[in-house]
């Protein structure tokens, strides 16, 4: 009997230790969100804030979803949307980092006049 308990013991302690790495193996699959970019011209500034629509939208999906899930605290979810914003920044190629740059140049300021 001894030995019988002995081995359920060390399975149940087995089996508890794998939960975790469960949880774990689950959060590294989060779904990946994406920001179309091939029918904008960037260096046009409707498109440039329409590419800045999509980011934001898609920076808030996938920063609710891994706070939901992990229970992430208020400066680990701004963390997080810093990261995935960057992360869409480096997957712009340079010209098209250029055409977003020249669009936030050419945006025109609204001057009131007396």
């Amino acid at each position: 009997m001894r030995k019988f308990m002995i081995s359920l013991t060390s399975i149940a302690t087995l089996t508890l230790a794998a939960v975790p790495l469960i949880g774990l193996t689950q959060a590294a699959h989060a779904a990946p969100v994406t920001v179309r970019v091939g029918d904008l011209n960037l260096a046009n500034p409707a498109d440039a804030a329409e590419f800045e629509t999509r980011a934001a939208d898609a920076t808030k999906r996938f920063c609710r979803a891994r706070a939901n899930h992990e229970r992430l605290d208020l400066m680990s979810q701004r963390a997080c949307k810093i990261d995935v914003r960057d992360e869409i920044n480096d997957k712009l190629s340079d010209k098209q980092r250029q055409a977003l740059a020249s669009a936030a140049r050419a945006t025109p300021v609204a001057v009131a006049a007396r």
